[in-house]
């Protein structure tokens, strides 16, 4: 315990120094394991100082006295920026509550907490997918394949749509079960179920990106 709150001071000094609002688990690393620099950051996440924006994506914060309540010291616009800067991503907006993080040649896939816009990620090798999407997001008549799932995901968060299994789905899972027949249902399927139901995709738009979706998958792309 005792070494846990040395390192979270040295982290906390380390982190004050910074002029940047910002701050990457990758760079608190040398500062000790990976298990102290994981206790360290919990600590300091417990105190108000840093809010976790992501997977090893923190921002500076701070408790509100009569709240307490722990927001960024800066805007979420200066996140947004920031966090494109840390991760070597140009930043766009996407419209509809997307913001944009493009990221090149890297293949980045983070989920991020910045605002109420949903995070989403381009690279060189979605890009065409990507922007046929951005373009006309709602066109069901020529689908993608590749990159297939992230398309499923964005138009299922355009609509916002979740899956939430219906009873019968439950029911026809466990007698699929019983039944000793190995269930291969997955979040995509299960998004692509969901857009069905909603309207938003007919019976054979369905069939269609299923088909892309698991020969891409079977092809290893």
């Amino acid at each position: 315990m005792g070494s846990t709150m040395k390192l979270a001071d040295r982290m906390r000094q380390s982190i004050r120094r910074r002029s940047g609002h910002v701050v990457l688990r990758v760079e608190l690393a040398p500062l000790g394991s990976a298990s102290q620099v994981s206790e360290a950051l919990k600590t300091l996440q417990r105190d108000g100082e840093l809010l976790r924006l992501g997977t090893g994506v923190y921002a500076k914060a701070r408790r509100d006295e009569s709240t307490h309540e722990v927001t960024p010291v800066v805007d979420v616009e200066t996140l947004r920026r920031e966090v494109a800067h840390k991760l070597n991503a140009q930043v766009t907006d996407g419209g509809d509550g997307t913001l944009v993080l493009d990221t090149g040649d890297r293949r980045v896939s983070r989920k991020l907490a910045l605002g109420q816009d949903t995070v989403q990620y381009v690279n060189n090798r979605n890009r065409k997918t990507f922007t046929a999407f951005k373009g006309k997001p709602w066109d069901t008549t020529t689908f993608p394949t590749i990159d297939v799932g992230n398309y499923v995901r964005r138009l299922a968060g355009l609509h916002k749509i979740r899956y939430v299994p219906t009873p019968a789905d439950k029911w026809a899972e466990t007698v699929t079960r019983l039944a000793g027949d190995e269930v291969r249902s997955g979040p995509v399927q299960d998004l692509l179920v969901a857009l069905k139901r909603a309207g938003k995709l007919t019976k054979d738009d369905m069939a269609r990106l299923l088909v892309n979706y698991l020969r891409e998958r079977k092809q290893g792309v």
